[in-house]
C-alpha cells in the first residue's frame, strides 16, 4: 500500500504537468489571437471599403459600422475611431487613431495592425471616395500579405510551444519522481 509520500508525489507531478500544459497553452494562445486579429482587421477594412463605396456611408459612421461587422479588438478600436472622429468632434480619423489608441492600451493590438492603421488614417477623410477606396485597398493588401508571411511561421511556433510546456513539466516531474 503507498505512503502518503507517494501521494503527495503523485498530486505534485498531476500539478506540474497541469501548469506546464496550461503555460504553453497561453504562449500559443497569444500568438493564435494576434491571427485571429490579423482577420479581423481584414474583415473590418473590406467592410470600411464596402460602407465608404456602395452605402456612402459617412466616415465616421462607416468607421463604426466596419468596428461592429469586424468584432473582436480591432473591432472595438474601429468603432472607437468613429465615434472620436467626425464633425461633431472636431477630429479628423488621424487626431481620432492617436486618442483611441491612447483610450485602448490594453486592447494589445498587433504591432503591424497599428502601423497599417497608423498610415491609413494619414489619408481617411483628405482625399475623396475612390482615392479612400484606393488607400483602403492598399492597407487590405498589405494585410494579407503580411498574415500569410507569418501564418504557417505562427502555427509552428504556437504547436512548439504547445510541447515545450509538456516537456519541460515532464522533465520537473521526471526529477521530482
Amino acid at each position: 500500500m503507498p505512503g502518503i509520500s507517494f501521494w503527495i508525489k503523485s498530486l505534485g507531478s498531476v500539478f506540474v504537468l497541469l501548469v506546464g500544459f496550461s503555460g504553453g497553452g497561453l504562449l500559443a494562445s497569444e500568438l493564435e489571437k494576434e491571427l485571429e486579429e490579423l482577420t479581423r482587421l481584414e474583415l473590418a477594412l473590406t467592410n470600411l471599403s464596402t460602407e465608404i463605396s456602395y452605402s456612402l456611408s459617412a466616415l465616421p459612421k462607416a468607421l463604426c459600422n466596419a468596428g461592429t461587422k469586424a468584432g473582436g479588438n480591432t473591432g472595438i478600436f474601429f468603432r472607437l475611431m468613429g465615434e472620436l472622429s467626425g464633425m461633431e468632434q472636431r477630429r479628423t480619423v488621424e487626431e481620432a487613431y492617436f486618442v483611441a489608441l491612447e483610450q485602448t492600451r490594453e486592447l494589445r493590438l498587433p504591432e503591424h495592425e497599428l502601423q497599417t492603421l497608423k498610415t491609413l488614417v494619414k489619408n481617411l477623410g483628405v482625399w475623396g471616395s475612390k482615392e479612400q477606396i484606393g488607400f483602403i485597398d492598399m492597407a487590405l493588401n498589405q494585410s494579407r500579405n503580411y498574415k500569410a508571411s507569418i501564418q504557417a511561421e505562427y502555427l509552428k511556433k504556437a504547436k512548439m510551444y504547445r510541447s515545450l510546456g509538456v516537456l519541460f513539466a515532464l522533465g520537473i516531474v521526471t526529477v521530482l519522481l
